[in-house]
């Protein structure tokens, strides 16, 4: 797609039954191509949704039951649609909107479909920041374009074909659209050896993700709040490092976990890449707890504070490094004077802390096991016993690391109401 001038673009708009595409229905699409900077051919059809049209949306779009009860389904649509929706980038007012439906209705009916995409909002956005609003309303206007029946899917389909042309004119030597920092055209580059209803039956809910070689063994891990966006966001970077590359060329398939929250995902995505040390994970390479906080008498009776390399068992705290031993510490004789504790009562209190294992509950869900002062377990539902032969047994075992403790030691001091002691 080196000139994207040449390109079929393909603008889209629909009409629906409500905002979101779960538990709602297309009931208008209108198509337009786009090439060379003019408009080649349109289509249109209404469609018959599964359910009745809300009043307020027949008064926005002048689409009632009536007009949509002799017209074909989706479904009865889709060898239509396939030929029409045939070009290289799939445009919309909104183009994640009209995209979601379009690709729910094509999943539902068992087809697979995916297209690069493109946003009129944001290409306009870019194109011409003066405008200040960029409803396709405000667009016809400051552009002087017609949209003769607003809220109806051809006559706005029209439209922002319109807008894009002007984008194009505005926007001459592509610099805008092929800037991968704008991130205005969204391309899916899947891997050569990924099966695409791998990626295409993906969640999109909290989790860890992993891909995998042609042994099975995993290339990269992830932790995600959306695995699908995320992943996406993986096959349309289109970048020239060797990573990318790696990726595109080794990944064989994808495999996930799916996770209560967003703590539970950064632990266990630390874990298993403990586990497996994939080899395009870069950043967390072979991190470990190599230092430690001792405390010692000395010949005056005082309390002395150390940190060194770990040796052994006996540290009060371990930690991923010599700094981040003499922050916590600095942070934790603050915290210890400030509660009238002298350096004494501040070591029993450590002392203590190390002999005792705790549960703390996560109120998004699940739960974290702390033992000696590390984070050792995770649990991922809510119907776990206070009872530590119970937890080990039916906790998921996570290995310490740095990161792993920093997070069991905020979640210690942010959430005392939630530990449980065991």
């Amino acid at each position: 797609m080196a000139n994207l001038l040449l390109v079929k673009y393909v603008v889209v708009d629909i009409e629906t039954t409500g905002g979101r595409p779960s538990g709602n229905d297309i009931t208008e699409i209108g198509v337009v191509h786009v090439e060379n900077k003019r408009i080649t051919h349109t289509w249109s059809s209404l469609v018959k949704p599964d359910r009745s049209i809300p009043y307020n949306i027949q008064l926005l779009t002048g689409i009632d039951d009536s007009m949509v009860a002799d017209a074909p389904t989706f479904e009865e649509l889709i060898p239509t649609l396939l030929d029409e929706l045939k070009g290289d980038v799939f445009v919309a007012h909104s183009v994640n909107f009209d995209y979601s439906f379009i690709d729910r209705a094509f999943r539902e009916a068992g087809h697979s479909w995916r297209m690069d995409k493109l946003c009129t909002v944001k290409y306009s956005r870019a194109m011409f920041p003066e405008f200040g609003r960029y409803s396709l309303a405000n667009l016809a206007r400051q552009l002087e374009v017609e949209n003769d029946n607003p809220h109806r899917a051809l006559s706005d389909a029209l439209c922002a074909a319109e807008v894009l042309i002007h984008c194009q004119h505005a926007d001459y030597d592509q610099k805008v659209l092929t800037d991968p920092k704008i991130g205005l055209l969204k391309r899916i580059q899947m891997p050569d050896h990924l099966p695409s209803e791998q990626y295409d039956n993906l969640p999109k809910n909290f989790g860890v993700y992993e891909f995998k070689d042609a042994f099975g063994m995993p290339l990269y891990i992830g932790k995600a709040n959306n695995i699908k966006q995320r992943i996406t966001q993986h096959f349309s970077t289109q970048q020239e490092t060797t990573k990318y590359q790696r990726l595109m060329k080794e990944c064989h398939s994808l495999d996930y976990t799916l996770l209560p929250n967003e703590t539970l995902a950064l632990i266990y995505e630390d874990h298993l890449i403990r586990l497996h040390w994939p080899p395009l994970n870069k950043a967390q390479k072979k991190q470990s707890l190599k230092f430690g906080l001792y405390a010692y008498e000395n010949g005056k009776g005082e309390i002395k504070w150390v940190v060194q390399k770990a040796i052994g068992s006996g540290a009060l705290r371990k930690f991923g490094s010599y700094v981040s031993g003499q922050t916590w510490l600095a942070n934790f004789l603050e915290e210890a004077k400030r509660n009238d504790m002298d350096d004494r009562a501040a070591l029993d209190l450590l002392t203590n802390s190390n002999q005792k294992s705790w549960l703390i509950e996560l109120k998004e869900g699940g739960a974290v096991f702390m033992e000696k002062g590390n984070l050792v377990g995770i649990y991922l539902d809510d119907d776990y016993l206070h009872q530590k032969e119970w937890v080990r047994e039916h906790f998921i075992t996570v290995h310490p690391s740095p990161m792993l403790n920093a997070i069991g030691h905020k979640l210690t001091e942010e959430r005392p109401d939630a530990i449980v002691e065991v």
